[in-house]
């Protein structure tokens, strides 16, 4: 049994015996976390394809329309946001530099900020609410980069 959760979870098992209780706790949490999200991923893909062989191949309407599109990126991206932030968890893991860094995370969101534009209905929305998602899109490119030179000047001086 041991020898099959060394196997199947090499990120979790590596180094075990030189980590303190907490960070034991952390590779646990993020093992849970990485199989609730693939799940996820597992039930996004499945839907994913069926509502693309649904709407490209069984349902009369135009498959060339934007809208049709714009509902499959929407799937897709989903798709991937999830798996970007489940492979930021086990990257974390086998980093062992503690949990989800900063950067990822910001990364993440304006991953899911682009899928946000990307569906937007523009007969409908609110010009407002794209004022708004514009300024969210600024504050995280701006975190982004104070992240990103506050992360190089530690290199810089731990070399």
């Amino acid at each position: 049994m041991k020898q099959r959760f060394k196997r199947l979870f090499p990120e979790v098992s590596n180094g075990w015996q030189t980590l303190s209780g907490y960070q034991r706790f952390e590779r646990l949490i993020s093992l849970v976390l990485t199989l609730a999200i693939g799940g996820a991923v597992l039930v996004a893909m499945y839907y994913l394809v069926i509502h693309v062989i649904q709407l490209l191949f069984i349902q009369s309407r135009d498959p060339f329309d934007y809208r049709v599109f714009q509902a499959l990126f929407d799937m897709i991206l989903t798709v991937l946001i999830a798996m970007e932030f489940n492979n930021s968890i086990i990257r974390t893991m086998t980093s062992g530099k503690g949990f989800i860094h900063v950067e990822i995370v910001v990364l993440i969101a304006i991953m899911a900020l682009v899928r946000k534009f990307m569906v937007l209905d523009m007969e409908v929305i609110d010009p407002w609410q794209i004022g708004a998602l514009s300024m969210a899109v600024l504050a995280l490119g701006g975190c982004y980069w104070l992240v990103r030179h506050g992360n190089s000047m530690k290199d810089a001086a731990d070399d």
